[in-house]
C-alpha cells in the first residue's frame, strides 16, 4: 500500500498497469514478485524518465519489448509510477553530462 498512498490519478493509473499487465510475474515491488527482472524498488534512482520508456517499449537484457503491448497512455502512466519508485533521500536518476571533447 505505501506504493500508492499519495500518488497522483495518472501516477496511481500506473501502478494499475503494473498489475494488470503482469510485471510483478518478473520483477518484485516490496519484496514481492518476481525474480527475473531486477526489483523496481528504487528503479527511479537508476533509469531516468527517457531510459524507462526506452526500456518499457524496447526492452533489453532478459526483458521483451511491450510497445506493441501498451498504449502510449499506459506508457505515461507506468513511467510517472516508476518515477516514484524511490527512497525519499535519494534525488532521481539523472541523464549523463554531455563532456565537451577534449580540444589538442
Amino acid at each position: 500500500m505505501r506504493y500508492v498512498r499519495g500518488r497522483t490519478p495518472l501516477q496511481l493509473q500506473g501502478a494499475l498497469v503494473i498489475q494488470d499487465k503482469q510485471c510483478r510475474n518478473c520483477h518484485s515491488l516490496g519484496g514481492e514478485g518476481g525474480k527475473r527482472g531486477p526489483a523496481l524498488d528504487g528503479v527511479a534512482t537508476r533509469l531516468t524518465s527517457d531510459q524507462l520508456v526506452r526500456q518499457v517499449l524496447q526492452g533489453g537484457g532478459n526483458m521483451p519489448a511491450y510497445g506493441k503491448n501498451l498504449m502510449p497512455a499506459e506508457v505515461n502512466a507506468l513511467v510517472a509510477f516508476m518515477e516514484t519508485l524511490r527512497p525519499a533521500n535519494e534525488a532521481p536518476a539523472r541523464p549523463a553530462a554531455k563532456v565537451p571533447p577534449v580540444s589538442r
